[in-house]
């Protein structure tokens, strides 16, 4: 795997937005069908976050934003992003999901999926465990997944 300086304040804020905006649309959700169009949005950050990390939504308003007023300071260490960028795929993914329920009629589903999306995020948020690293790493271990520095995914 290839170590590279990684800010992970960057993740973080996109953690933010997704953990936001999920229990947000959901709350709402909750008088309104909101699902259908939150869920996409959110989806698409997702994706677009791990398919091309430097032109993610999070990343422009953390480097636009909030870095230069120092509202959220640099994390930089050195790792490899590619777990990262798995887990915001399957993340991604899993709302994508949660969007074809939501516009099929099926509420309870796409919120379940979005609960644990939402789960996962905050484990990583607060507490710095990356469940898609970790599953990643595993993909890794049995070979699923080559260690050359590529990731599965674009990067």
């Amino acid at each position: 795997m290839a170590n590279v300086p990684f800010d992970r304040s960057a993740l973080k804020v996109g953690q933010v937005i997704l953990i936001a905006g999920l229990v947000t649309a959901w709350v709402i959700a909750l008088s309104v069908p909101l699902a259908a169009i939150a869920l996409p949005l959110l989806a698409a950050m997702m994706l677009g976050s791990a398919l091309s990390p430097a032109t993610s939504l999070p990343r422009a308003l953390y480097i636009g934003v909030l870095k230069p007023r120092r509202l959220v300071r640099p994390r930089v260490q050195m790792e490899d992003p590619a777990p990262h960028r798995f887990a915001q795929l399957v993340g991604g993914i899993f709302l994508v999901a949660a969007s074809a329920a939501a516009v099929l009629g099926h509420i309870t589903v796409a919120w379940s999926l979005g609960w644990i999306v939402i789960g996962l995020a905050f484990l990583n948020f607060a507490f710095d465990i990356c469940v898609g690293c970790i599953v990643y790493a595993q993909l890794v271990r049995v070979g699923l997944f080559p260690i050359t520095g590529r990731s599965p995914v674009a990067g």
